[in-house]
């Protein structure tokens, strides 16, 4: 997770550095500047089943979720009809069963670049392109029952923490709603299809794991993106 928030600090600093050397270029007539914004986004994600829940379901844990809700802001860049985005989400999903219980955060790094292949007359827009991803997760999962002794040297209770990451890459498409007043973008909608490239382990910085299990799964991913 370290790395991961290494690096979209970096790529924040980049585009954001391109932000303001393009700020005294830009004149309304040149459209091939190169033009950065910034956007939140809110939406869900759809995955195939985690291989790593029917381990969990035997060990009393509940399984994971196929479809969280997720958080995500990034940069925009716009030259001609071209579009190339810098996007960053997350989302946290917990479950609880008796006093077994699992929290997984999860966090994508994703450069995406689009094209405008269909304009309307209402200036709305769709955008036809390819995604690239880099995701990490933080499973942990704990039986709340167990005590943890501080008086007691070596007494941690029972708790697991396993790390996955993952590297997808695939289609992705979106129709943009622009303003009738001003012309500027109101909302995008994003739609995304994550092909899983490599066959990922879990692996765990806490400890020992052998006989890991294999994630090959893939994902939709629906954003609802908001320009400021």
């Amino acid at each position: 997770m370290k790395k991961l928030y290494l690096i979209l600090s970096l790529c924040l600093i980049l585009f954001t550095e391109i932000s303001f050397a393009q700020e005294d270029q830009i004149t309304p007539t040149d459209k091939t500047i190169f033009d950065v914004n910034y956007y939140i986004g809110f939406g869900m994600i759809y995955s195939d089943a985690l291989n790593i829940n029917p381990f969990l379901s035997e060990s009393n844990v509940p399984t994971v979720r196929r479809f969280p809700f997720e958080f995500s802001f990034g940069l925009v860049g716009d030259f001609g009809k071209n579009r190339i985005d810098l996007d960053f989400g997350f989302y946290n999903q917990e479950r609880e069963r008796d006093n077994f219980e699992h929290q997984l955060t999860s966090g994508t790094l994703s450069l995406r670049y689009l094209r405008n292949v269909l304009q309307f007359e209402n200036e709305d827009r769709i955008y036809a392109g390819l995604a690239i991803n880099y995701m990490t997760s933080e499973l942990e999962f704990f039986n709340k029952n167990e005590t943890i002794d501080l008086n007691e040297p070596g007494s941690f209770g029972d708790v697991a923490k396993l790390d996955l990451y993952q590297f997808h890459i695939g289609p992705s498409i979106g129709y943009s709603i622009f303003t009738s007043d001003e012309n500027e973008e109101f909302v995008r909608f994003q739609l995304s299809y994550d092909i899983n490239i490599f066959t990922n382990n879990w692996d765990s910085d806490y400890a020992r794991l052998s006989n890991s299990i294999e994630e090959t799964g893939n994902r939709f991913r629906f954003q609802a993106i908001f320009p400021f």
